[in-house]
Parts: structure tokens; C-alpha cells; sequence
């Protein structure tokens, strides 16, 4: 997971919801061809399932774990205790509750650029104001949020060879809050050895921004502001294979398109608006930042589990593409290995990169981007976000396990995040002595609890 495009300050609302319905959608989809081919489904003894039921009673498991994840730099730090339910019968019918809270703090960047001179700003509100250093990327370092979310699915044999998945998800915090339904039916065929699968996840997003909807590229003040509430509706389709490729070796491959309509823009972001000789702020120097209100998404994604005489091997290829410009390549790598008298270590390591979107601007310039003295701009969408810029990140963990006596089991994963972003060039004056975006490390820290009874 790439906790850093999901808690990126208040935008951690708006950019979280635009993969929501396709992260729950995907947890459904991988429930069903997890409980796919009955090779596929224990490929080794100890990558067997632990909630498969045993018997005619039914078999519960509850899972606890608690996440810490901290920025480095007084950036953002959060707190996400996880708790989960699920129940699985002699029927094959399992029914799972998830219940995640999330406690945001931190220092979130604004968008705008450094200046040599200590800068003023307004918060989101309108009501108050903080003060960033000169020379210093500006960052509100009051931010905070909670949020709350709920997932509940049922899956269930649907015919022979078949399973259906139904599943509701709904979350909410400040200024935010989404309700999403998704479904996923396998068909499992040539001896439970293949599975194709085929799911639709729909969101509702409800936008609500403190101090109001800032009007787009438009002085960023309550003076600009368009109203109290925003929506956005969000579509995902997902098709899959899962094939059996020999009795060690499970291989999936999934497509993904998506499509989405409606306010995708961060309400708490800005662009400045700097002279174009010598890189200070002129005009109207802060702007809301505006995004299109469309966007369509296509993922190929690539996994294969191979078990080995000490463990397991589970390596996968994500690539994705956007109709804002965006394109990401992601490679990830994990294995599982069985350290004996019930331990084991799974080191995991994750590469990502991506492209810049095409209206990713990190300033814009007065008189060819916008116009100050009529309060317009040239161009019909720009955004700062960071998030949207040509970046590499990677990932490097290992998680530390026991597995207890009577079904249960106790885990620790630590990890570090790291993100380069790629140099801005050609900035003008004084823009071209300073940083305008900030690289990131991060610490991730989570403890699980699992039991089976």
C-alpha cells in the first residue's frame, strides 16, 4: 500500500476516494479466486487457508491490527486500528466486517512555492492563518482528520463451479464521506484447475470542504467560493483469470477500467502565481487548483505464487494509465519464508513510478498561465498536488510471525517508504535556487493479531 497517496493531508479525502470503489471491489474479487481452484486454494500445507471451514460448525476468525505511520520532517503521521470479523460455514458461504478508523495529523503541503520572504497564509477555513519560513515549501501544520470506515461482503456458491461475492462499504470523516456496492462472480472450470471472473464496484462520494468549495482557479479566499457540497460518482469493472499452472505455481491476471465523473479537485490545494523573471509571487499569487471533472482508468494486473520447499514466492506486475496523463508502473515482491517450530519471515519489497498528469503545473506564471487583473486563467486546468507529478517511490519491509497454538497467529511488519520526485526545470529567478518539491521518507509500523475459533 502506498500510504502516502491516501494521507496526504486534507486532500487524503479526495485522493483515497478515487481508488475506494476499486479497493474494495478488488478485495472481493480476491476473495473469490483466493477460494478458487482447490489447488490454487492450498497450494503447500502451511499456504493454506485459515478460514476455510472445517466440518459442519462454522469457523469464525478475528483479526486485529494497529498501523503507525509517521513522515519524516513533522510531516504526516497516522494512527489506524483495524478489527475484523468473518465467519465461514460447511456450505462454503463466508461473510466477513472489517472496521477501520483512521487519526491523521501533521504538516500537509499547500501546493504553493517557496518565497524569500515568510509567507501568510489563510487556512482552508478562511479563518485563520499560519505563517511558513522563507525558503520553506509551505505546508499547513495544522492539520488533522478522522475517519471511519466500514466494509461488510458475503460470498456464497452460485451454481455449480460458480461463487458470488456481494459487498457495501461506507466511510466517513470531516469533510467527506462515500457509500459503494460492488459484486464478483467466479466461475471456476477444467477440474477447479482455472477461474474467470467478472465484478462491478459502484461509489458515491460526498464532497463537503471546510469553509466552502473554492471556485477554480480563482483567488483562493472566501471571497471565491462556489458553495457548500460537491459529489463525484465513481464505476470499476474488473475481469480476471486465475489458472493453475502446475501444483506449486498459481498465476492471475486481471483487467480494470474504470470511469469517474464529478469534483476531483483537492479543495485545500493552490498554485502560485509568480512573476515570470523573477520567480516571486505577483497578482493574485494563491489560486485554487482545478482538475477535470472526468476521469477514465484502465489497470493490467499481473500476480504469481510459486511455493517452494521453504515457503512462498509471491511476485506481481501492476501497469496503469489515465485519461489525465497519467502512467504508473508498479513491481512488487514478497516471500514467505518458514523459519520452523511455527515462525516464519516475509520480506517484501516494492517499486513504483509514474508520470507526470498533463495538467500538473508547480507555479503558474502571470500573464501566459493566468491573468491577475481580470482574475482568469489561461489554462482550463492546473493542479500542484505532488501526488500528481513524476515521482519514484519504493517500499522495503519484513514482516515477523508466529503462529500460536489453536489457530492463532501474531505478526509484526516494519517498513520504510521512500518518494523522488523528479526536479522541476527551467524555473524562473529565485524559484531556481530553491527546492519546490520535497522528497519523502516515511516509517510504517503494524502489529496483528489473528485468532481461529
Amino acid at each position: 500500500m502506498q500510504l502516502t497517496h491516501d494521507r496526504a493531508g486534507g486532500a487524503g479525502s479526495t485522493v483515497r476516494s478515487m481508488s475506494a470503489s476499486l479497493l474494495a471491489f478488488g478485495a472481493a474479487a480476491t476473495a473469490l479466486l483466493a477460494a478458487g481452484p482447490a489447488v490454487a486454494r492450498n497450494p503447500a500445507p502451511q499456504a493454506a487457508t485459515a478460514g476455510s471451514a472445517q466440518g459442519s460448525e462454522p469457523t469464525w476468525q478475528a483479526d486485529a491490527a494497529v498501523l503507525l505511520y509517521n513522515e519524516r520532517g513533522g510531516r504526516v503521521k497516522a494512527v489506524e486500528p483495524i478489527v475484523a470479523l468473518k465467519r465461514s460455514d460447511a456450505d462454503d458461504r463466508v461473510t466477513s466486517l472489517r472496521l477501520t478508523i483512521d487519526s491523521l495529523t501533521g504538516a500537509s503541503p499547500t501546493g504553493a512555492v517557496p518565497q524569500p520572504q515568510v509567507q501568510t497564509i489563510t487556512s482552508a477555513s478562511g479563518e485563520s492563518t499560519y505563517s511558513t519560513r522563507a525558503g520553506e515549501i509551505p505546508a499547513d501544520h495544522s492539520f488533522k482528520d478522522r475517519r471511519a470506515a466500514l466494509n461488510l461482503s458475503h460470498e456464497q456458491p452460485f451454481g455449480p463451479g460458480r461463487r458470488i461475492n456481494l459487498g457495501v462499504n461506507a466511510s466517513g470523516e470531516t469533510d467527506f464521506a462515500s457509500l459503494g456496492l460492488s459484486t464478483a462472480l467466479a466461475q471456476d472450470f477444467n477440474d477447479r484447475n482455472s477461474t474467470l471472473s467478472l465484478g462491478l464496484a459502484y461509489e458515491y462520494d460526498y464532497i463537503k470542504p471546510v469553509g466552502k468549495t473554492p471556485s477554480p482557479l480563482q483567488p483562493h479566499d472566501r471571497s471565491y467560493r462556489l458553495g457548500v457540497s460537491q459529489t463525484r460518482a465513481v464505476v470499476d469493472l474488473l475481469l480476471g483469470y486465475t489458472q493453475v499452472v502446475t501444483r506449486r505455481w498459481l498465476s492471475q491476471f486481471n483487467i480494470g477500467p474504470g470511469w469517474g465523473s464529478g469534483y476531483f479537485n483537492d479543495p485545500y490545494k493552490v498554485l502560485s502565481v509568480v512573476d515570470g523573471v523573477s520567480g516571486l509571487e505577483v497578482g493574485d499569487n494563491k489560486v485554487s487548483e482545478a482538475r477535470p471533472r472526468k476521469r477514465n482508468r484502465l489497470t493490467l494486473y499481473w500476480q504469481n505464487k510459486v511455493h517452494v520447499d521453504t515457503g512462498v514466492v509471491d511476485v506481481a506486475l501492476r501497469r496503469y494509465r489515465d485519461s489525465w496523463g497519467i502512467r504508473s508502473t508498479t513491481l512488487e515482491a514478497r516471500y514467505r519464508h518458514e523459519l520452523g517450530n511455527g515462525w516464519f519471515a516475509e520480506p517484501q519489497w516494492r517499486g513504483y513510478r509514474q508520470s507526470a498528469a498533463d495538467f500538473y503545473r508547480p507555479y503558474l506564471v502571470e500573464g501566459s498561465d493566468y491573468l491577475s487583473d481580470v482574475h482568469a486563467p489561461t489554462l482550463a486546468h492546473a493542479s500542484a498536488d505532488p501526488r500528481l507529478a513524476t515521482f519514484k517511490a519504493s517500499t522495503l519491509g519484513l514482516k515477523l510471525g508466529v503462529e500460536l497454538a489453536r489457530g492463532r497467529e501474531l505478526g509484526l511488519r516494519l517498513a520504510t517508504y521512500s518518494q523522488k520526485m523528479a526536479s522541476v526545470q527551467g524555473a524562473p529567478g529565485y524559484l531556481a535556487t530553491v527546492p519546490l518539491v520535497d522528497n519523502l521518507k516515511a516509517t510504517i509500523v503494524m502489529l496483528g493479531y489473528s485468532h481461529l475459533f
